[in-house]
């Protein structure tokens, strides 16, 4: 019987080995065969699926990272679960650890993430008509489907500018700090320097429902185009904030 157990551990450990050193352009060639029509692709894959790399990700073949490389942790395949650290070297420039249980739980860990506002929101797949500088410093971010169902950390966001007008219309420096409360996620806005002072609150919670409250007022010696943009949403209450709200469910 003894004799019997070794043989068996020792073929697992072999085949076990074996899938850490095989390519890792083979293996997700084996992937995408057996799950036609992935709206997640990776492109240019070299490397093995213990320590390898891809050349850019793709969502509904809109690029969300490039240049990117990961380091898998096997002995967590022990407990069912696969978990590596990736790190990518483009914009936005992202170090996390990314690990995914057999029950389908995505849980992202020691997010750290830099760059331009305008590729942060491209990975987001949020395009919009902005410039600026962001940092992310998430310690957890927990997915289900692709959404968000858990997050704690803080975004700061540095000389952002509106775009679409004849010149950059520089807005200033936001935060937001994320929590989770009774399985919803709260997110506090607030400003640093500049023109336009921001507050409110978004909250995600069951269902993919949010709701958001985005309070802005203008500062004083706000630029006339400011002002203007900041009307459009409406008239200001009794303390000068003008609203953007909205809610309803993720797609």
């Amino acid at each position: 019987m003894k004799k019997r157990w070794a043989m068996a551990l020792a073929a697992a450990a072999f085949l076990l080995t074996l899938v850490l050193h095989a390519p890792g352009n083979l293996l997700y060639a084996w992937v995408l065969n057996a799950r036609p029509g992935m709206p997640n692709q990776l492109h240019g894959i070299h490397g093995t699926l213990s320590q390898g790399g891809f050349a850019a990700l793709t969502i509904n073949n809109r690029p969300v990272l490039g240049q990117a490389s990961w380091d898998l942790h096997p002995l967590w395949l022990a407990l069912l679960r696969v978990s590596a650290d990736v790190q990518s070297s483009g914009d936005p420039v992202v170090r996390m650890r990314v690990s995914r249980s057999v029950f389908g739980s995505v849980r992202l860990s020691r997010v750290n993430a830099a760059g331009s506002v305008k590729a942060l929101l491209g990975a987001l797949r949020q395009p919009l008509p902005v410039e600026g500088q962001a940092r992310l410093d998430l310690p957890l971010l927990r997915l289900v489907g692709g959404t968000p169902i858990e997050a704690e950390g803080s975004v700061e966001i540095e000389n952002l500018a509106w775009t679409l007008a004849k010149e950059p219309l520089a807005l200033g420096s936001f935060n937001a700090a994320l929590s989770t409360a009774n399985d919803v996620i709260h997110v506090n806005f607030g400003s640093g320097p500049g023109p336009l002072e921001v507050g409110g609150t978004a909250t995600l919670g069951a269902e993919r429902a949010y709701e958001l409250d985005l309070q802005l007022r203008p500062r004083p010696g706000a630029p006339e185009q400011l002002l203007t943009l900041v009307r459009s949403l409406g008239p200001a209450d009794g303390q000068g904030w003008h609203h953007l709200r909205r809610q309803g469910t993720l797609p």
